[in-house]
């Protein structure tokens, strides 16, 4: 079976929480909570995007390239995970 991995590291977390919440929420998030928290937060919610489209896309990809395959697009916290 073949992987493929792919790491995110996001660089513009508080850019993010302005245009998502507006510039209030910002500058709670930046002053008032940990900048750790606020980044995992992003990342999850940027990873379950990319999580839904890979499988939602590949699946019909492959079907309409007539290819029978398994396909399981999954998480993994590197900081838990021994394989990678």
């Amino acid at each position: 079976m073949k992987r493929i991995i792919i790491d995110i590291d996001i660089q513009n977390i508080i850019d993010i929480v302005k245009k998502r919440k507006g510039r209030m929420s910002a500058f709670f998030a930046k002053y008032l909570i940990k900048e750790e928290t606020i980044r995992e937060e992003v990342e999850r919610r940027v990873v379950d995007e990319i999580q839904k489209g890979l499988e939602t896309n590949l699946k019909i990809r492959l079907h309409q390239e007539g290819i029978k395959a398994r396909v399981d697009v999954r998480q993994t916290d590197p900081s838990t995970s021994h394989n990678g």
